[in-house]
């Protein structure tokens, strides 16, 4: 039931906020071991991070730097300095080591000391394909045929023609499709050579994937399945009831024991139940998950659910286990610092921890996709600094034990410092100085000795202080230590990003991604509309019982709390939704041609690109009046777009060059209005 007054949802927050202090200060006590582990162990040097063995390693060729990102936090907490190494740099890393893989060069670093040797000749200028898999990694050149595998076993095999995409099974074995000898050829981790176990029939095309670790071919001439290992072929399984073509992409590894199979401009993917490859259970039938239309160059299974890339729009769409839409982002482009070659292109990346990852060409941001398809988009920037090494105690006022007089005639400066005569007559000095040196707390009593001023050879402040003397600093070679830094206070967190509204019948569903929390904890989000509010913790929250056609405000802001346990409020996401039984979103779409909706002013023909509209469920055969608006005004004449016979619309309409500015479509006509989600107009 909705809360219908704000101070219930404050107080049930506090409550949240208080139970979840308590797991915090475990959480921040096991933290603090693990790190400490991680970063210090024994004889390590504390002046460098050392990184862990899950996670993602990503090289920013805008800083020179590689980044560790954590995967469970999506946060950066490790970072290296190393050389320039160009654009499109893919970065894998072992048990031990972690490899910078370049278009022609390969360099390496230890983990542990994080020393960066010098780089090495790949076997090809190419892009490779990079993999890792059961403490391994591998560099696959497809076009050449070379792999060189990366670790304690490395090893670089000569190209003998191009291959397909590859796999990995969980011991670390990898298998390649060699495109020419239609050969299926399998590299054991210890092993110096291909063994080819298996051949493709002449002409049929298809692709390798892995269903529950056992390898399996699918032939997209045949329309079938086969299943492989070191023996060669085994069970065969037709699939005739699926559409395959030579150009099909096939995921690399499976949903939940089913294989994605998608066509690159395809608006649906098919999943088949591989069951008969791996036991006795007779296969379910094929499902398909409906996907919006693109052009898909990728497909990778997140593990419940499936991540792919449209080169079309430069975005990453990903579905759900329930075969919905999760997540329909815009794959961040480089800045204007970065270095980018447009030949590189992002790539989705499956880790060892089995997380999925798309790194930005110039490797400034990486989106780290969990197995449910949530998107959290990760900048890779340093983490928050902490001091680069132990500080030293302070610093003890005996440095020369006072019960022991110098070795040296009171006529000879002490030889840890040379004598400055400008500060020898120092008569008041010594008074003083003899009667605090007989009271001085930890040493025991003694007469005053007259050689004293004269070791005193650095400059004494202008008047004693009441508490210290001015003679316990004989020394002057230890640089002064600099006061700790005050911890950093925790602020409220940012907006939510990526906030989409979905209109449903009588309904609004509400989207958005976990914003930078800025030092709290997180503890729920709370939705608003109409200054009534809701609370939740998952990033998704759907409001029933509106009325149809009427236009309502949304409000999301995340609630969080500082270390001190004060609840803060966040920057609040905005958005207006009308519900109603269709959807209405747009993208980030082409470079505008020359037609009649493509006049955007002289100069700025690179960031002028297209909007695509996409509407679903909208009334079928009718006609909806769309206007396109930036930072809220409108910037072209209204047009009227009629739907098809399902409901549906998806064109690319209302070029836009105004980089920075926020941009949003609505939409008039019946069920409505519709209004799309918004998003900041990137540079082209």
């Amino acid at each position: 039931m909705r809360y219908q007054v704000r101070g219930k949802v404050k107080e049930f927050l506090r409550q949240e906020a208080w139970r979840s202090r308590a797991a915090l200060a475990a959480v921040v006590t096991v933290c603090v071991v693990a790190t400490t582990l991680a970063v210090t162990g024994a004889g390590a040097d504390t002046n460098g991070m050392k990184f862990l063995q899950t996670g993602h390693l990503i090289y920013n060729s805008t800083l020179n730097r590689v980044f560790h990102i954590d995967g469970g936090t999506k946060a950066v907490d490790g970072e290296l300095p190393v050389p320039d190494l160009g654009p499109g740099v893919q970065t894998v890393q072992t048990d031990k080591q972690g490899f910078m893989l370049a278009r022609g060069s390969i360099t390496e670093f230890g983990k542990s000391d994080l020393k960066v040797e010098d780089p090495v000749k790949a076997p090809s200028e190419e892009q490779p394909t990079a993999l890792e898999a059961a403490g391994t990694a591998y560099a696959v050149y497809r076009d050449s045929g070379a792999i060189t595998r990366l670790g304690e076993d490395l090893m670089t095999l000569p190209g003998s023609g191009s291959l397909g995409p590859p796999v990995t099974t969980a011991d670390g074995t990898l298998w390649v499709h060699r495109l020419t000898s239609r050969e299926l050829c399998r590299l054991p981790v210890k092993a110096d050579r291909l063994t080819c176990p298996a051949e493709v029939p002449s002409g049929h095309t298809g692709a390798l994937t892995v269903v529950s670790d056992q390898v399996v071919f699918v032939d997209t001439t045949a329309r079938e399945l086969r299943a492989v290992d070191s023996g060669g072929f085994g069970r065969k399984m037709p699939v005739p009831e699926v559409a395959m073509t030579p150009t099909s992409i096939v995921a690399p590894y499976d949903v939940n024991g089913r294989i994605a199979i998608v066509e690159p401009t395809g608006t649906e993917v098919h999943l088949v139940d591989a069951a008969p490859m791996v036991g006795d259970r007779q296969a379910a039938a094929p499902v398909a998950w409906k996907v919006r239309s693109g052009k898909y160059s990728q497909i990778a299974s997140t593990g419940n659910g499936l991540a792919l890339i449209d080169s079309a729009s430069g975005s990453l769409v990903t579905l759900g286990p329930d075969g919905k839409e999760k997540s329909f982002q815009q794959i961040p482009r480089p800045s204007p610092k970065a270095k980018a070659d447009r030949k590189d292109q992002p790539r989705l990346f499956r880790g060892a921890d089995r997380r999925v990852y798309v790194d930005s060409v110039a490797g400034e941001h990486s989106m780290v996709v969990d197995d449910d398809g949530e998107v959290t988009e990760v900048k890779a920037v340093g983490p928050a600094k902490k001091p680069e090494k132990s500080q030293p105690p302070r610093p003890k006022e005996t440095v020369t034990p006072p019960s022991t007089p110098p070795s040296t005639p009171p006529s000879t400066p002490p030889t840890s410092a040379p004598p400055r005569t400008e500060e020898k007559p120092q008569p008041p000095e010594n008074t003083d100085g003899g009667d605090k040196r007989t009271t001085r707390p930890p040493q025991r009593t003694e007469p005053p000795r007259t050689e004293q001023p004269e070791r005193k050879t650095t400059p004494p402040p202008s008047k004693p202080t009441p508490t210290k003397p001015t003679t316990t600093k004989p020394t002057t070679t230890k640089p002064t230590q600099k006061p700790k830094p005050p911890p950093v206070k925790a602020t409220r967190a940012a907006a939510p990003p990526g906030l989409e509204a979905t209109s449903g019948d009588n309904e609004v569903t509400l989207t958005w991604r976990r914003p930078n929390l800025n030092g709290g904890t997180f503890v729920s989000y709370s939705v608003s509309q109409d200054s009534d509010p809701e609370t939740t913790t998952s990033s998704s929250y759907t409001w029933s019982g509106l009325d149809n056609g009427t236009t309502y405000t949304f409000e999301v802001r995340a609630v969080t709390t500082g270390s001190d346990g004060e609840m803060l409020i966040g920057v609040a996401a905005t958005i207006t939704a009308s519900p109603g039984s269709g959807t209405f979103s747009i993208s980030y779409g082409p470079q505008a041609d020359d037609g009649p909706d493509s006049d955007c002013p002289a100069g700025t023909e690179q960031d002028c690109h297209y909007m695509v509209l996409h509407a679903r469920n909208f009334e079928p055969d009718t006609d909806y009046t769309f206007r396109a608006y930036s930072n809220g005004k409108q910037i072209h004449d209204a047009y009227t777009l009629s739907t098809d016979s399902n409901g549906y619309l998806e064109r690319k309409k209302f070029h836009n060059s105004r980089v920075g500015e926020t941009v949003y479509v609505t939409a008039t006509g019946p069920g409505g209005p519709y209004r799309s989600n918004s998003f900041k107009w990137p540079a082209g």
